[in-house]
């Protein structure tokens, strides 16, 4: 019984809308209030309010105070203490109002005689109800129709309360029966209906004290939710207001990153047009500095000057003050030195012939036919010696003098010519390439590409920018075979990363004609320009280059790659700002594949620097094959011309000399001169770079692990040891 009023009760709050929120706290406070006297309690410690059956045998019905069960029946199948049965049809929430107002009816007829005016008033508002309204069945006698019990009920009231007259307040205290009124007795009913409660009273006492610990449990349990529910709701407000705050936060910080952006790319432009006027105004002041020091260095060096022969204008160098000084100078030393040869062949002409008599006079002067004594002569000729030995320092001085000033005049011919190439270029004011490339001053020119110095705008460091231009003359197919190679140099040189390669960075188009590529740039200038200036190079600086460059070549031939330079020479040496070498164009590289151990076919015949090729690349009878052993003759070649000061092949002669007369199909031994004096393992490295025959030349690693390449100390000591060392270098 228990269950099903629990049931019943959460079925009524459950199913009540929003407009019987009113009914909600009634029934609230119905289940709040405190067991009366005139009420019993069933064993389940439920509160209920009992209206006595009726002589016709009207059932008594009773409702708890607490919540019901959820094990209890729904409300066709409640009962009455006397077992009859409600209608069916019937809400739980009609059941509950009935059983509430058949209580309060019961005690307004209990303590006034003018209760069925009550009656009738109730009546007259259910008959008030609208048609639209739906009628809510009722439970209770007076409702359902049953006037005649109701006339008897008020034919045994006696008396009438004051409150009958009007309509009574909706309060807790109409429904409960005061048990101080003494004045206004409950009714009781008859006999019968005495004896019923009398019966129905023990049953509901021990309803109520069994629903007592529940009600209590249900109480707790509610003031919790509604404390979880107030804190729930005090936290989502919180959350809510925090939630504001940061919404705000977040559209300040928006607004503020917004326009810190603004002003960064406000300061990025400011920077970036401050870093374009002053690298430009700069490199405008190097180029007016290097024009004057030209203009300076002109009269002491020399100039260009035209000179016209016939119809043919040519331009011709005309050497300055300090080579005509220093050719004056050698000139007189020259007149000198022919004149003491002159004046001491005419003293040894008075010497007397074999079987004359000496003279008998010394030291006495005389003209070319007075005969002079021998020993006169022998001082004589101490001092012709000793003055040509004079000049002869003054000469070599002079000569050295000389070799600096052709030094200083090489490097102003170069300056003077890249001027030149300059003013005639398309680039020279200052453009900005790729929106990102300022360039600045021609580094070089060569056949269909210029080298500018340039300042990366993006990554904020100085590069170098080499832009190659096809000629408008040439045809379709040639066009087209430049740029396939210049773009397999660009992936075979993007995917090369080591010191002694110079790295490519960038590459990008200009216009139809015109492309770039970007790379590190090295401000130490090149080998061909170093060896010019210096002539001959030390054997230990010598060596120094060489393995550097022969640690670039062992990279580009360690698997999984095979890389062939083919146009290894010193113009394509660099060095970088601390000295070391960078190896640098790779346009007409070639990589070998897998398997092709035997190297691979030459098909471009007739390209790259014919004092630098081996012999093979030269036999147009046959197609050859090659291998890194080209790049192997490549260095041989440089470091006999670091240590000579001049090629072993070919010396003197041009490209087409060299073609024609089949000079390098004959460089069959190379030949040492006597000065300067180089060591043994440097000759064995040099000869073994040279061979004629591939299968006697030796590969990149090969040469990379010669001991003249072997930097490491030997060991002091005998034996073994020493002995081997000695082996080594012999």
């Amino acid at each position: 019984m228990e269950a099903a009023l629990f049931d019943e009760v959460k079925a009524v709050l459950g199913n009540l809308g929003s407009s019987n929120e009113a009914r909600i706290a009634l029934l609230e406070k119905r289940l709040t209030v405190p067991p009366s006297p005139v009420n019993s309690t069933d064993t389940s410690g439920h509160r209920r309010v009992k209206v006595s059956a009726q002589p016709n045998g009207n059932s008594m019905h009773s409702i708890g105070s607490g919540a019901f069960p959820q094990n209890s029946v729904g409300p066709s199948s409640m009962t009455t203490p006397q077992g009859s049965m409600m209608e069916p049809g019937l809400s739980r929430d009609c059941v509950a109002e009935t059983a509430v107002e058949q209580a309060a009816k019961k005690r307004r007829l209990a303590g006034s005689s003018a209760a069925g005016g009550g009656a009738a008033a109730f009546k007259q508002r259910e008959s008030s109800t609208t048609p639209t309204a739906p009628i809510r069945p009722s439970l209770s006698p007076y409702l359902n129709g049953q006037e005649a019990q109701h006339t008897a009920h008020k034919n045994h009231t006696a008396g009438s309360t004051p409150g009958s007259k009007g309509k009574q307040k909706n309060t807790i205290n109409r429904y409960l029966v005061q048990t101080g009124d003494t004045s206004n007795p409950p009714f009781t009913g008859g006999k019968e209906h005495q004896q019923a409660a009398a019966v129905a009273a023990p049953a509901a006492s021990k309803q109520l004290q069994l629903g007592g610990g529940s009600t209590k449990a249900l109480e707790k349990e509610c003031r919790y939710l509604r404390e979880s529910h107030r804190q729930q709701q005090s936290e989502l407000q919180r959350s809510q207001e925090n939630c504001a705050i940061l919404e705000l936060s977040v559209q300040r910080l928006e607004k503020e990153a917004s326009e810190a952006r603004q002003r960064n790319s406000a300061r990025d432009k400011s920077i970036r047009e401050a870093i374009l006027q002053l690298a430009s105004e700069n490199a405008r002041q190097e180029r007016e500095l290097t024009l004057h020091k030209l203009q300076q260095e002109a009269p002491r060096l020399g100039s260009l000057s035209v000179r016209r022969r016939g119809i043919d204008v040519q331009e011709v160098w005309e050497d300055g003050n300090a080579f005509n000084e220093l050719q004056s100078k050698l000139n007189a030393v020259g007149e000198i030195r022919e004149a003491i040869e002159v004046a001491r062949k005419a003293c040894k002409r008075r010497l007397p012939l074999p079987g004359q008599p000496l003279p008998a006079d010394r030291n006495v002067g005389g003209g070319d036919s007075t005969p002079m004594h021998p020993d006169d002569w022998v001082v004589q000729e101490e001092v012709y010696k000793t003055r040509l030995a004079a000049l002869k320092r003054e000469e070599d001085t002079l000569r050295a003098d000389l070799a600096r000033l052709e030094i200083e005049k090489s490097a102003h011919v170069r300056e003077l010519k890249r001027l030149r190439d300059e003013e005639g270029s398309r680039f020279n004011d200052f453009p900005v390439l790729h929106n990102r490339y300022l360039l600045l001053n021609m580094l070089g020119r060569g056949g269909f590409s210029e080298v500018y110095r340039a300042y990366d705008l993006v990554a904020l460091r100085p590069v170098a920018v080499k832009i190659h231009q096809l000629s408008s003359q040439w045809s379709e197919a040639k066009k087209a075979s430049y740029v396939k190679h210049s773009v397999r140099e660009y992936h075979i040189h993007r995917a090369l990363n080591h010191p002694r390669i110079v790295h490519l960075l960038d590459i990008f188009e200009i216009d139809n004609n015109t492309f770039a590529t970007v790379l590190d740039l090295c401000t130490g200038g090149d080998l061909e320009a170093y060896t010019k200036d210096h002539e001959v190079l030390p054997e230990r600086e010598a060596r120094a280059i060489t393995a550097q460059v022969m640690s670039g070549l062992s990279y580009l031939n360690t698997k999984p790659r095979s890389i062939i330079h083919y146009d290894l020479k010193p113009a394509n040496i660099l060095f970088d700002s601390n000295g070391e070498c960078k190896i640098t164009d790779f346009g007409l590289s070639k990589v070998v594949e897998e398997g092709h151990t035997q190297g691979m076919e030459l098909t471009s015949q007739g390209a790259g620097t014919y004092w630098y090729l081996p012999p093979e690349c030269f036999d147009v009878k046959t197609t050859p094959l090659i291998s890194n052993k080209v790049d192997v003759w490549s260095v041989g070649v440089i470091l006999y011309q670091m240590l000579y000061g001049k090629r072993p092949f070919g010396h003197g002669q041009s490209q087409e000399q060299i073609l024609r007369n089949e000079v390098m199909l004959n460089a069959r031994e190379v030949a040492f001169p006597a000065r300067p004096s180089v060591s043994a393992d440097c000759k064995d490295f040099i000869r073994k770079c040279l061979a004629y025959h591939q299968d006697e030349r030796l590969d990149v690693h090969a040469a990379a692990g010669h001991p003249f390449l072997n930097f490491k100390k030997e060991k002091r000591g005998s034996g073994v040891g020493s002995g081997a060392a000695a082996s080594n270098r012999e």
